[in-house]
């Protein structure tokens, strides 16, 4: 059997896929896009042994014998410079370029960046009611990632604007054409890049594209292709996976009976367990990258070949009824949630604490400021970005009341 992961029938309910899936088989052979013939594992257990195992499953394909970091037979050479980045190697050369940026990224710095993310929160939303704009996707939850990430690397206004347009080509991944363009474009930022890594290398500033250009130059020997592919793994994977994450929170509080109003009676402590619990539930990051078999190797009954790809399904893990009670339920007091929204191992989502911290200001802000929010259309009538790997909304209208 295969899932139908683009569908908008699954998009709008997929625990009752994975659910059956699940009865089926602890695997399920799906064909991705760009990647081919993948094996999904549906179980929390299971998932989470082969995503800490790196001694049998490598994330970088060429330790599984292949001639590129994800195993394809062609890549344009723009991408080549991204291919080696911080999710696609594995240790050491993982394990260097992380801790050259994990700093900016723990706990005790995000919780200094709180009182900016909400006035940043506000802002966006006080401008969409001036300006009658009713689509939150576009208006908050695309915005506030970008300007977060934009603040915390220390950018200047023109490499925003050329990095926002070939961003916004790259992810709308629904459109062949946006992306195809995006592409065309990625030689062009690169090189913008690379002069701006060299201005701060004579001018620091603020911001941590100077912390790792210093630290590069200190000794750490990041090059300037590793420079660039890290700022493009921070946009793409700390925008995206906040995107969603916002998007069907508030679709799911809004639709979710009495959800919206048990949120706004909880202090700022439950409301971090509840933006967990949303992260379980709603699962906008449906799968993690592939991980390939070092060698030939058997996984749970599962015969696999040197070099075969191995994919966490981290949606189906997340509703296994052998760690979670009644998963496929919202409950925005569980505890504890050992869920696998962030991934695990040593991949482990570098930016959790800021996709928590972004969402949490994002709910707080629209659910406290507006008590009359509500979807603007029939919950029926929304559409799902057909990506797979991915869950959101395309578009999210809402009424502030």
């Amino acid at each position: 059997m295969s899932l139908p992961l683009n569908s908008q029938a699954y998009l709008r309910g997929p625990h009752g896929f994975l659910a059956a899936a699940r009865e089926e088989s602890l695997f399920v052979r799906q064909k991705l896009p760009f990647l081919g013939k993948c094996t999904l594992v549906l179980g929390h257990a299971e998932c989470l042994e082969f995503l800490k195992d790196s001694d049998r499953f490598a994330v970088d394909a060429r330790n599984a014998g292949f001639d590129s970091p994800f195993g394809l037979r062609f890549l344009p050479k723009s991408l080549k410079t991204l291919s080696n980045n911080l999710l696609s190697l594995d240790d050491p050369d993982h394990l260097r370029l992380r801790r050259l940026v994990d700093q900016p990224f723990r706990r005790v710095s995000i919780d200094a960046l709180k009182p900016r993310i909400r006035d940043t929160c506000d802002r966006l939303v006080a401008e969409m009611v001036e300006a009658g704009e009713a689509d939150l996707v576009e208006g908050l939850c695309r915005q506030l990632p970008l300007l977060v990430i934009y603040d915390l690397l220390g950018f200047s206004g023109e490499i925003r604007n050329k990095l926002d347009s070939v961003l916004h080509g790259l992810t709308a991944t629904a459109n062949i054409f946006n992306v195809l363009r995006g592409l065309m474009k990625l030689g062009t930022v690169q090189r913008m890049l690379a002069e701006e890594f060299e201005r701060v290398r004579h001018e620091p500033g603020p911001g941590l594209v100077t912390e790792l250009v210093h630290a590069e130059a200190d000794g750490d020997r990041m090059s300037n292709d590793e420079l660039v592919a890290m700022v493009f793994v921070l946009f793409i994977a700390g925008h995206e996976t906040t995107k969603h994450l916002i998007s069907s929170a508030v679709y799911t509080l809004l639709t979710e009976p009495d959800a919206a109003d048990q949120y706004r009676g909880m202090d700022d402590d439950a409301r971090c367990i509840a933006v967990d619990e949303l992260m379980r539930y709603c699962a906008p990051v449906q799968m993690t990258k592939p991980r390939h078999a070092r060698e030939d190797l058997e996984f749970h009954g599962l015969s696999m070949k040197r070099g075969e790809r191995l994919v966490a399904l981290l949606a189906a893990a997340n509703i296994d009824q052998r760690v979670f009670e009644g998963p496929r339920n919202l409950d925005l007091t569980r505890r504890p949630n050992r869920h696998l929204g962030w991934g695990g191992g040593p991949h482990i989502c570098l930016g959790l604490h800021l996709a928590r911290a972004e969402a949490q200001a994002a709910l707080d802000c629209l659910l406290d400021g507006w008590p009359g929010l509500a979807l603007g259309v029939e919950p029926e009538r929304l559409k799902w970005i057909p990506r797979s790997g991915l869950r959101g909304l395309k578009q999210l209208p809402v009424i502030f009341g």
